[in-house]
């Protein structure tokens, strides 16, 4: 019996990318579905962009050290849900942060810094 076999493939090689953008939206689409976060706020005082800007919100810096791994530092003014233990909530939104960046990109995550800028009522009763 003969076997035939395939051409051996030649290696590729090449460095894969990954923008600033992915892991922003990452940890933006992460917030927003967190149990007990309504919104992001602005990093300036009195200022709401739940709607229309998050990205003033959220920042994200990403290094690259020697060793060749990249790291990450998340800095979050978010809204919480007025009503809901803010411990929980951060610290729930603190996990799935890092989860979701070091999961989907092999990032590093350095730190996940959260300020609580408003409580907003959703559902009055």
């Amino acid at each position: 019996m003969h076997t035939v076999l395939d051409k051996p493939q030649a290696s590729v090689s090449g460095a894969i990318v990954i923008a600033p953008q992915v892991v922003f939206s990452l940890v933006l689409h992460t917030a927003l579905s967190t149990y007990g976060v309504v919104g992001i706020a602005s990093r300036y005082t009195g200022f709401d962009c739940t709607h229309t800007d998050p990205r003033r919100g959220i920042e994200i810096q990403i290094t690259e050290h020697p060793d060749g791994k990249h790291h990450v530092m998340v800095s979050m003014h978010i809204i919480a849900e007025y009503g809901v233990r803010i411990r929980a909530v951060t610290s729930s939104l603190q996990q799935q942060v890092r989860y979701a960046i070091e999961h989907s990109t092999g990032y590093v995550v350095d730190g996940i810094h959260l300020h609580v800028a408003a409580l907003r009522v959703t559902n009055a009763d």
